[in-house]
């Protein structure tokens, strides 16, 4: 399965991750420039448990772009470089 991570709004703000499953898209429901520190670290816990169990399975083919895997990373406040391990 093709597993893409993207992000949602702009480059001022980002609203959004966005996780697309081949034609599945998942959009994370809360804002993420107003749900503060405390919910950005909970949703960036989350995102590595869930890029975990999919990265199990040798058929998903996790793709994540450079550029937006630095501001995810800032975004949820995540280590630098924490997603790295996901794409080939």
């Amino acid at each position: 399965m093709k597993i893409k991570l993207g992000l949602r709004g702009s480059s001022d703000a980002v609203y959004g991750v966005i996780v697309k499953f081949d034609d599945l898209s998942l959009v994370s429901s809360d804002n993420i420039f107003l749900i503060g520190e405390e919910n950005r670290n909970k949703m960036g816990e989350n995102l590595i448990k869930l890029l975990d169990t999919l990265s199990v399975d040798i058929m998903n083919d996790i793709e994540i772009n450079e550029k937006v895997m630095t501001e995810i990373e800032r975004e949820l406040n995540m280590e630098n470089g924490a997603l790295k391990k996901y794409v080939p």
